[in-house]
């Protein structure tokens, strides 16, 4: 058979030439590489591939992590009944319509994390332990319920009054302290104050609270809650006390 000349007559060409297996030959170096040619699949991304699948079916068969349930617990202050002094007279007792003013805390207490003091000037703020309510709007709500269980309170208005709100007495509370410490002792302090009616500067009666004997384990932060109720019914009882015997001449 005659080999067939180019059209350039430089090179003789063989009919039984096949790119496809020449290329064959000449792939295993190729791939090795790391290159691929047209036609051609590259072994390289067929184990990429495999690998891959295989990761897949590993990670199904994998457990799922459990969610974690959150840890952080509530606490409300509770009322209590109180009885002021009058509570053993035999004569009939004045009953006060009382409006009391929204309870200021100190900036330290405005947040909704319990707060235990560990030294003097030291306080830490737990997040897994924390007020179901701002600690002012909470003070306020449970100082207003104890009022009106006393027997010289006819009814207890809060702030913002109504125009037509009539009230014999106003009574303006300050909270200093509310927290346990690291070694059980309740601290709770609080100034207060009765304006005299008709918006006069001087007061009735003015004075300040701080609860005494009161403590806790350090651990159980529904007994801390409690006790503090407890301490604000100890408040609420020298206001409806202080509260005047007679109407203001």
């Amino acid at each position: 058979m005659k080999a067939k000349v180019d059209r350039r007559g430089t090179k003789p060409v063989n009919p039984d030439f096949d790119p496809k297996q020449e290329a064959g030959r000449h792939w295993p170096r190729i791939s090795a590489l790391g290159f691929s040619a047209p036609g051609f699949p590259n072994p390289l991304t067929g184990l990429c591939l495999l690998v891959s699948a295989l990761g897949l079916l590993t990670a199904c068969n994998l457990p799922l992590p459990r969610a974690q349930s959150d840890q952080t617990r509530y606490y409300l202050l509770n009322p209590a009944e109180i009885r002021p002094d009058t509570a053993g007279t035999t004569t009939s007792v004045k009953r006060w319509a009382v409006g009391l003013r929204t309870v200021d805390v100190a900036a330290y207490l405005r947040t909704k994390s319990f707060i235990v003091r560990s030294h003097a000037n030291e306080v830490a703020f737990l997040d897994f332990a924390r007020w179901g309510e701002p600690l002012d709007q909470g003070v306020t709500r449970v100082l207003a319920e104890n009022l009106r269980s006393s027997r010289n309170v006819a009814r207890v208005s809060l702030q913002p009054f109504r125009a037509d709100d009539q009230r014999d007495f106003e009574v303006v509370v300050t909270i200093a302290a509310c927290e346990g410490t690291a070694d059980g002792d309740v601290r709770f302090a609080a100034n207060w104050r009765i304006p005299a009616p008709g918006g006069s500067a001087a007061a009735v009666a003015e004075g300040s609270f701080a609860a005494s004997g009161l403590r806790w384990d350090g651990r159980d932060y529904g007994q801390l809650a409690a006790r503090l109720s407890e301490a604000l019914a100890g408040l609420s009882r020298d206001v409806a006390a202080a509260l005047p015997k007679e109407p203001a001449k």
